[in-house]
């Protein structure tokens, strides 16, 4: 399983529309591909504005898809993802047990 994580960085008063482009664009299109186990929007506050990230589980590194997220009103952001193998869960550790 592959956790694919990105991080832009907006002004707090444009956060809301940013954080629904996300929703319904990329997240749109993650939901429908295939290999893709869940996704999600994320933000928090920050001294100087608002950090959006999505996140999402893949099957395989095979079924990333080639989605760059980007917004005109992002102030800045990560230009390629950040990917990680996932090697433990919930479910495996009470397996284990």
């Amino acid at each position: 399983m592959i956790a694919r994580s990105w991080r832009g960085w907006a002004a707090a008063d444009t956060a809301d529309e940013i954080a629904a482009f996300l929703r319904d664009g990329p997240l749109a299109r993650f939901a429908s591909a295939s290999g893709n186990i869940s996704a999600c929007v994320l933000q928090r506050r920050l001294a100087g504005g608002i950090e959006l990230m999505t996140f999402s589980l893949w099957e395989s590194v095979d079924s990333l898809p080639p989605v760059e997220e980007n917004h005109r009103l992002l102030v800045a952001r990560q230009t390629v993802a950040d990917c990680w193998e996932v090697v433990a869960t919930p479910e495996a550790v009470s397996e284990a047990a």
